[in-house]
């Protein structure tokens, strides 16, 4: 999931920069700096999903789907996922709620 929009995002695609620039609250995209919450994240995930699937294959934007993806990101780490792209994920503004942490997409060579 994340491999397929980060990396693409970081690559500079104009289609998917033009999406999350539309998609608003939680997930922004300033020049080529990406910050998001991961509910806003997940909300984008699903869809971008529903825009391919098709009609028996659209998934909802729920609560209980907003945890199983947290429950993938906590079992998968992003950044574990993302190394090979170059990218990892680090935290913008920290908070106690982890779903009011903004995150922020780093290429590996800019990162702390």
């Amino acid at each position: 999931m994340l491999e397929d929009i980060l990396p693409t995002l970081a690559a500079g695609d104009a289609g998917m920069q033009t999406l999350v620039r539309q998609f608003g609250e939680g997930l922004q995209l300033t020049g080529d700096r990406l910050t998001f919450t991961l509910p806003a994240l997940f909300s984008f995930t699903v869809a971008r999903h529903n825009l391919a699937a098709g009609s028996d294959d659209q998934l909802t934007d729920s609560a209980d789907n907003y945890s199983q993806f947290r429950e993938l990101l906590f079992q998968h780490p992003p950044n574990a996922t993302l190394a090979p792209f170059g990218l990892q994920v680090g935290i913008e503004l920290a908070d106690l709620d982890p779903d009011l942490i903004v995150y922020k997409l780093l290429r590996l060579d800019d990162a702390p």
